[in-house]
C-alpha cells in the first residue's frame, strides 16, 4: 500500500496556480501589444491620407500657377477674358464658375487624380479658387487657394483635406 503525504499535494496545487498566473500575464502582454499595433496602423493610414490630400492640393496649385503665369492669365474682372479650361494632369479641366465685378474676379475649377483603377468617388482631387484683383497695371494681386482631398466621396469617414495658398 502506498501512502501519499499531504505536503506533496499542496505543492502540486501551488505549481498550477503559478502556471495560471504566468499564462494570464502573457495573454495580457499580448493584448497590449496588439492594441499598440492597431493604433499604429490607424496612425499610418491617417498619415497616408494626409499626404495624398497635400499632394493633390500641391499639384492643382502648380497647374493654376502655370496656367496664370505661362499660358493665359485668369480673368481679373468680370469684363476680362480668362481661360475656359485648365490643362492639368494630362487633360483639360473646365472652369466651373467665374464671378466678379469691375475690380476683381474669382475663378473655380476641380482637378481629379485617378490612378490604379480608382473610380471618381475614390480618387484624390483638388478644388482650386483663383482670386485676381485688378488694382492697376503694376499692383495687380493674385491669390490661389488649392484644397486637396484624399478621396472625393464627401461621406467617407477617412476623408482628409489639406490646403495651400499662394499670393503674388
Amino acid at each position: 500500500m502506498v501512502i501519499m503525504s499531504k505536503q506533496r499535494t499542496a505543492k502540486e496545487g501551488f505549481v498550477i496556480l503559478i502556471a495560471v498566473l504566468v499564462s494570464s500575464l502573457m495573454v495580457s502582454i499580448g493584448a497590449f501589444i496588439a492594441s499598440i499595433a492597431v493604433k499604429e496602423l490607424a496612425l499610418s493610414s491617417s498619415g497616408r491620407d494626409s499626404q495624398t490630400a497635400f499632394y493633390a492640393a500641391d499639384a492643382a496649385l502648380e497647374c493654376a500657377l502655370y496656367q496664370d503665369l505661362r499660358v493665359l492669365q485668369f480673368a481679373a474682372s468680370s469684363t476680362a477674358v480668362g481661360p475656359t479650361s485648365v490643362y492639368c494632369n494630362g487633360q483639360y479641366w473646365s472652369i466651373i464658375n467665374q464671378v466678379g465685378d469691375a475690380d476683381s474676379a474669382d475663378t473655380f475649377f476641380d482637378v481629379w487624380f485617378q490612378f490604379d483603377g480608382a473610380t471618381a468617388a475614390t480618387s484624390p482631387f483638388a478644388r482650386v479658387k483663383v482670386h485676381k484683383e485688378n488694382i492697376g497695371t503694376i499692383n495687380d494681386k493674385t491669390v490661389i487657394d488649392a484644397r486637396g482631398y484624399n478621396i472625393a466621396d464627401t461621406q467617407a469617414p477617412s476623408r482628409t483635406e489639406r490646403a495651400l495658398r499662394v499670393e503674388y
